[in-house]
């Protein structure tokens, strides 16, 4: 299973590494680019809402990144 690492901003995701990426933002969605998927939670009002749907997401990321044989699923805080 791939391993979770907590970073502080994207720029510490090494360069040319595949990764996937779960980061709050304003609007929730995926992107993708060559390199990997990146997977925004919204920032909902209820803080109880937002940590599981933050704590789900990270779980669907490890799920995506194992089918895709990515070692590591980073977390920006």
């Amino acid at each position: 299973m791939p391993r979770v690492k907590y970073i502080s901003s994207s720029t510490e995701i090494p360069a040319g590494h595949n990764y996937v990426l779960v980061r709050h933002g304003e609007v929730g969605g995926q992107a993708r680019n060559s390199l990997g998927l990146t997977i925004t939670v919204a920032r909902n009002q209820s803080k109880t809402i937002s940590e599981l749907s933050y704590l789900a997401n990270i779980h669907l990321a490890k799920g995506i990144a194992k089918r895709e044989g990515i070692s590591t699923v980073f977390v920006c805080e």
